[in-house]
């Protein structure tokens, strides 16, 4: 049972109180001016107490995340495998037979083979850059901590994995799996790190490499791990829901993050979303593309890149999590009895689309 706040026992309280007396006074507010600016200012406070979904008390759930740094373990201790296996268990396996693919459980062979990954001069440099880098994790902690009491508040039922962070060689920025999310801290070194240009990255993921983008990445990792589209929807409004989806999703746990940073827009790419809004919706129906599973055309839409095929050079690369998450949230506005829960597990991307109106603004 979700305990009523003190805020909302007032707003509900005074909100009876008027109901008793608003009649009263529209009955001497045309004769008296004063009355007219006394409804107005009850009727401003009431429209104040109207419920925000982002706008949550979390303060009281009981979760606290404070991240693993395997990586300064893996530094310290990369000859003394059975200490590594036993501290981080099933990751450790995912990490030197997936992440870096050194493919052998022979313990003599795994050993010379992560202890020449570590020592590795290229290796050893990033490993020193990524420690001075995030030498002091705390704050860091207290949003990953911030983001999963939101994921506990709204979704109760749900275990909260383990936080862990490590150095895959600029191969993997976040992986999730058993209970256990992972950040690639060498894909998060500033976007002004030597190591991108000369890795030939292009400019718009260099400009997303850096410390803002770690939680926001890292939650939306985690929430596509634990709640995956329908694979047999393909069309392009089903793939813009789905990524819609995942954009309301990163707004419930990250409510006080940018939008820039949560869609990964630049704010004049994002100020461009905002004004264009009506424009992008008409290319898509003029163009005849939300029911179209052509993959060429989709992806031009839902792929990131440092702009949207068809679209002037202001727009966002994948313009279609934009106009998803406007479906999204024309659909949970319209349909407030529906949680964040039944959204996530809501397959039928086709219903969302024709339940929430949708409909931008001229």
């Amino acid at each position: 049972m979700i305990k009523q706040t003190p805020e909302g026992l007032l707003c509900f309280t005074f909100a009876i109180m008027l109901s008793e007396c608003t009649a009263m006074l529209r009955q001497f507010s045309k004769r008296i001016p004063l009355r007219r600016h006394i409804l107005f200012y009850i009727l401003l406070f009431i429209s104040s107490c109207s419920p925000d979904k982002k706008n949550v008390d979390v303060s009281q759930v009981d979760v606290k995340i404070e991240t693993e740094r395997f990586e300064n373990d893996l530094a310290e201790n990369s000859g003394n495998i059975f200490l590594l296996q036993h501290k981080y268990g099933s990751f450790f396996d995912l990490f030197t037979y997936q992440l870096l693919k050194l493919g052998t459980p022979d313990t003599i062979l795994l050993k010379t083979r992560l202890n020449d990954f570590v020592h590795d001069p290229d290796i050893t440099n990033i490993f020193a850059d990524t420690k001075k880098t995030y030498n002091d994790f705390s704050e860091l902690n207290g949003q990953f901590t911030n983001a999963f009491r939101h994921y506990k508040y709204y979704f109760p039922e749900k275990n909260i994995p383990r936080v862990i962070t490590y150095i895959s060689g600029f191969n993997y920025a976040v992986i999730s799996a058993d209970s256990m999310l992972g950040i690639g801290l060498d894909m998060y070194l500033g976007s002004d790190s030597k190591y991108y240009p000369s890795l030939q990255m292009p400019e718009y993921k260099i400009r997303k490499m850096r410390r803002e983008y770690i939680v926001v990445d890292a939650m939306r990792g985690w929430g596509q791990s634990e709640y995956e589209p329908d694979p047999a929807r393909t069309d392009l409004i089903s793939q813009m829901i789905n990524l819609g989806k995942e954009q309301y999703f990163l707004d419930m746990m990250l409510p006080e993050i940018s939008d820039t940073i949560k869609f990964g827009y630049a704010k004049k790419q994002l100020d461009w979303c905002i004004a264009s809004e009506k424009s992008i919706w008409s290319f898509f129906i003029e163009h005849k593309l939300l029911f179209s599973s052509e993959a060429s055309q989709i992806g031009k839409f839902i792929n990131d890149g440092p702009s949207t095929n068809g679209f002037p050079k202001e727009s966002p690369g994948n313009i279609g999590a934009w106009i998803g998450y406007k479906i999204v949230k024309a659909y949970m506005d319209k349909h407030s009895g529906i949680s964040l829960a039944q959204l996530m597990t809501e397959k039928d991307s086709q219903k969302i689309f024709r339940d929430s109106g949708y409909k931008p603004a001229k």
